[in-house]
């Protein structure tokens, strides 16, 4: 007999979860927000062998924002969840993040908006970049990089040489050679 009650109890507590799954149901044919966390093109999905390599889903930019059809969404969170995890991407809708349990993976990944503090030079940007992942601060790093090679005066450089010193890694020095390397090969 104390089975039964147990069951019960079990039975209560699970029906709520169940319940929210039902209710979050989500159409195959629904568009969901994606956007790119990477300053460089994030190809997403490839459409076959008859495509040519192109990618279904294609992000040009930091920032970009796509609507992506929720049944290629199963796809990508199936194939591509590294990239999800070290931030190149992350999913906007909270119903895609409960239902598939990513609620972990995304809250490890800075927001673009946190990104964009960072690279904009705000006050709070060298705690945001500690409370970042390892693998999301070398892009960050990667960003900052590329933005003091294409213009010196688009990066703070106050927040490059604090965040140089944490990384242990000189961003002016990287910057200063890329630009070396671009003008060379400009220039042959």
């Amino acid at each position: 007999m104390p089975r039964k009650s147990q069951t019960r109890a079990t039975a209560v507590m699970e029906a709520p979860i169940e319940d929210e799954f039902v209710q979050n149901k989500i159409s195959l044919d629904e568009l969901i927000k994606v956007v790119s966390l990477i300053d460089y093109p994030l190809n997403l999905l490839p459409q076959g062998q008859n495509a040519g390599g192109r990618a279904k889903y294609r992000f040009e930019k930091f920032g970009e924002a796509k609507q992506v059809i929720y049944q290629d969404i199963l796809q990508i969170i199936e194939q591509y969840r590294s990239f999800m995890e070290t931030g190149k991407f992350m999913i906007l809708d909270p119903r895609v993040i409960a239902r598939h349990g990513l609620h972990e993976i995304q809250s490890k990944v800075l927001p673009k908006e946190a990104l964009e503090k960072i690279l904009d030079g705000s006050k709070e940007a060298v705690e945001i970049f500690k409370s970042s992942g390892e693998e999301q601060q070398k892009t960050i790093i990667g960003m900052l990089t590329r933005r003091l090679a294409a213009d010196p005066k688009s990066v703070d450089l106050n927040v490059v040489d604090e965040i140089s010193r944490y990384a242990k890694v000189n961003i002016q020095q990287n910057a200063e050679e890329s630009r070396e390397l671009f003008t060379k090969r400009e220039t042959e």
